[in-house]
């Protein structure tokens, strides 16, 4: 599974990424994940199985969900979420759109 995460700037997700991805390898789930910046979306939304937005970006979601192929899930992060980094909860909610 590949997951776009996608903040204002790209440096707040930073943080959020490594989790994700700690969190995938415990489950022992094979993904991997990508941090941009907004103006970077459409050179990586083609590659993505799902896209994870920021809470500040979220205004974006409609936009970006257009941009999406077929069948790929974009989720906005929620700001509780986000600012606690909970990985466990926002990689439980990529993998339940997922399988939706």
């Amino acid at each position: 599974m590949k997951i776009l995460l996608v903040c204002n700037a790209g440096m707040s997700t930073g943080i959020l990424q490594n989790k994700l991805e700690q969190r995938a390898r415990e489950l022992g789930a094979s993904a991997s994940v990508l941090a941009v910046p907004l103006v970077e979306v459409d050179e990586h939304i083609g590659d993505a199985s799902a896209v994870l937005l920021g809470p500040q970006i979220r205004f974006a979601l409609d936009d970006i969900s257009g941009m999406a192929p077929e069948g790929v899930p974009v989720l906005a992060i929620s700001a509780q979420d986000f600012g606690m980094m909970n990985a466990a909860k926002v990689f439980d909610d990529v993998t339940a759109a997922l399988r939706a």
